[in-house]
């Protein structure tokens, strides 16, 4: 009897452990299976994060070659304004001065004019 209890016991012992090794095998297939879930669910969002940043990298790329350009073409219009208002100043001056010679020319004119006058009107008297 005792050795029928001892058998009985191994048998249980036995069937306990290898259930619990199947539990234990069972919990190891489901942690590999969560793990590969997460890590493929973390393996996505650094993928994503990396094509993001891949895009705006190159998109800086070209905002640079943009403003670069706009850079070149500000100081381009910056130099002809400059220009076109350097040559306003001069058909300015230019303006001035041909009023300036205008008005001396009339002045002469008009001495001439009075000078004229007055010999004529001396002439017209002498005679």
């Amino acid at each position: 009897m005792l050795s029928s209890m001892l058998k009985d016991h191994r048998v249980k012992q036995r069937h306990l452990k290898d259930a619990q090794e199947k539990r234990r095998q069972e919990a190891v297939s489901s942690l590999y299976k969560f793990n590969e879930g997460i890590m493929a669910s973390i393996n996505s969002r650094v993928s994503a994060a990396y094509v993001n940043q891949c895009q705006l990298d190159n998109e800086m790329k070209q905002l640079e070659v943009q403003t670069s350009r706009f850079n070149k073409l500000t100081t381009q219009w910056a130099s002809e304004l400059n220009s076109f208002h350097n040559a306003l100043k001069e058909i300015g001056d230019v303006e001035n001065w041909a009023l300036s010679i205008e008005s001396d020319l009339r002045l002469v004119t008009e001495s001439l004019e009075y000078i004229n006058n007055k010999n004529n009107s001396n002439t017209s008297k002498n005679s």
